[in-house]
């Protein structure tokens, strides 16, 4: 079961915010892409690493992978879930900046669904799965999560400017990226 790392994984993201006498609206969380650690910067410009990603993600997508739904664990005894950008990391070599590390572009994906042979690479997911990306992200923020500030930070603070903000950013991706991706789901939808 997942849920003391998912809960170990919240609660240090709340004790990073009281240790660097943040309010929860300020906190900077980042994506270490190498590491796969989500990370602060505090006062002195020190790096702070805070949790895993996986740890942090893996409640909000119900143990299952982002794209087809199968079953993911994040225990080290299986093969971990995959960290994935929605919109792939490629786009940072297009003036696209580091918001493309941000949690509200981070899920998890199982490795077929990720790079296996007919696997997401570095293509854009078809629009059916923005729309997902987008259930998931206003899922975490309802929950009151120590994460639900820095989405509204890096996506807006309203439903509709956090719709408008994903489109657009979708529509940008689409000029450069031109391959497009779908995947079939191999369970029922469960968020």
């Amino acid at each position: 079961m997942n849920l003391p790392v998912e809960v170990e994984s919240r609660w240090r993201l709340v004790e990073t915010s009281w240790e660097l006498a943040l309010p929860r609206g300020v906190l900077s969380v980042n994506y270490d892409l190498d590491k796969e650690v989500l990370f602060t910067v505090d006062g002195e410009q020190k790096r702070i690493n805070i949790t895993g990603c996986r740890d942090a993600l893996n409640g909000y997508q119900k143990g299952r992978c982002f794209y087809c739904f199968s079953e993911i664990f994040i225990d080290k005894s299986n093969t971990p879930p995959e960290v994935d950008h929605f919109f792939p990391h490629v786009l940072k070599q297009h003036n696209f900046g580091s918001l493309i590390d941000g949690v509200w572009n981070l899920q998890l994906a199982c490795k077929d669904c990720n790079r296996g042979e007919s696997g997401k690479f570095a293509r854009l997911p078809v629009l059916r799965l923005l729309e997902r990306l987008h259930r998931r992200n206003e899922f975490l923020i309802s929950s009151h999560h120590p994460l639900r500030e820095v989405l509204m930070q890096q996506t807006g603070n309203t439903p509709e400017q956090r719709i408008e903000f994903l489109n657009d950013f979708y529509n940008k991706a689409k000029t450069i990226l031109i391959h497009q991706w779908d995947v079939e789901e191999k369970f029922p939808p469960v968020f």
